[in-house]
C-alpha cells in the first residue's frame, strides 16, 4: 500500500528510543522528513546518526535525495522547550504535516506512595505536554487543509495496569483531549488519534521489570517477562516496530478517515468488551 507520505514532514517527541525510535525509521522508510526531540542527548545522537542511515540508504535504492533529519534536544515538560522544539523544527524541515506526541511516563507507584508532587509532575509530563504540543502544531495543520496528530499513551487507557496508579488516571485524560481535537479538525482536513500500546520490548517494560525484583513479585528478568507473556494471549510481548507500523498508518493518506479513535495494540491484554 501507498502510504502517501513521501515528502510530508513529521514531528516526533521521544524519539531516541522505544516507540519514537521506531517510528522515527517506519516514516524514513516511506519519504518523511523528520524532526526528532528527546530528553536522552546520548540517545538522540545514536538515532540522528541511525535515521539519517535509514534515509541515505531509501535514497541509494531509489535513486533520489535523501530525507532530511533534524535533532534537538527537548524536555516535553518544559513549555519553552517544547516551543523552541517546534519553532526549530519547522525553520528546519518547513511546515509539519505530522505529530508524534510520545514521552516516558511516570514512576510505576501505588495509590498511597503516590505524593501531590508525583500527581503534578506525571500531569505535567502527560497530559500539559500534549496540551502544548497539539497548540503549538494543530493550527497550522488546520489552515493548510492536511494533518495528522498522533498521541501514545498506554493500555492503562482501557484497563489499569497494577502499581501505575498515575499513568491509570492521567493517561485517559490525554485521550479526552483526543476526542475533543478530533471533533474540532476533522472538517479541516486534521485527524486525531491515540494509540495504547500494552506490553512491548521497551524501557517501560524494563522499569516494571526492576519494580517487580524489588518488590519480590519475580525472581528475575526472566521470570518477570514470562508472567506477562502467560497474560497475553498472543503469547509474546510486542515490538516497538508494530506500534510504528500502526502509526504510519495513521498519518498516512488512507487513514484519511479514521479520528479520534483509540486503537489498542496489546496482543489481546484487554479483556473489555468495549
Amino acid at each position: 500500500m501507498d502510504l502517501g507520505l513521501a515528502g510530508r514532514t513529521a514531528l516526533i517527541t521521544g524519539a531516541s528510543r522505544g516507540f519514537g525510535r521506531a517510528t522515527a525509521l517506519a516514516l524514513i522508510a516511506e519519504g518523511v522528513h523528520v524532526a526528532l526531540g528527546a530528553r536522552g542527548v546520548d540517545g538522540l545522537a545514536l538515532v540522528q546518526a541511525e535515521a539519517i542511515e535509514a534515509a541515505r540508504a531509501r535514497a541509494k535504492r531509489l535513486g533520489s535525495q535523501p530525507t532530511r533529519v533534524w535533532t534537538q534536544p527537548v524536555d516535553v515538560s518544559d513549555a519553552s522547550a517544547v516551543a523552541s522544539f517546534v519553532a526549530g523544527a519547522r525553520d528546519a524541515l518547513g511546515p509539519l504535516d505530522c505529530c508524534l506526541v510520545n514521552g516516558g511516563g511516570p514512576p510505576a507507584l501505588d495509590f498511597m506512595a503516590a505524593s501531590d508532587d508525583a500527581w503534578a509532575d506525571a500531569t505535567r509530563l502527560l497530559l500539559a505536554s500534549s496540551v502544548r504540543l497539539c497548540r503549538l502544531v494543530l493550527p497550522e495543520m488546520m489552515e493548510r487543509g492536511w494533518g495528522r496528530i498522533v498521541q501514545v499513551t498506554s493500555v492503562a487507557v482501557r484497563q489499569p495496569v497494577p502499581d501505575l496508579v498515575l499513568s491509570n488516571v492521567v493517561r485517559p485524560a490525554v485521550h479526552a483531549l483526543t476526542r475533543n481535537l478530533a471533533v474540532m479538525a476533522a472538517r479541516r482536513g486534521v485527524t486525531v488519534n491515540t494509540v495504547a500500546p500494552g506490553f512491548h520490548l521497551t524501557s517501560a517494560v524494563e522499569r516494571l521489570i526492576r519494580r517487580k525484583l524489588e518488590l519480590g513479585e519475580a525472581g528475575s528478568r526472566e521470570e518477570a517477562l514470562a508472567q506477562w507473556e502467560r497474560d497475553i494471549p498472543a503469547g509474546r510481548l510486542g515490538r516497538p516496530e508494530e506500534l510504528a507500523a500502526l502509526i504510519a498508518f495513521l498519518m498516512s493518506e488512507p487513514a484519511g478517515y479514521l479520528t479520534g479513535q483509540l486503537i489498542v495494540s496489546d496482543g489481546g491484554w484487554v479483556r473489555a468488551q468495549f
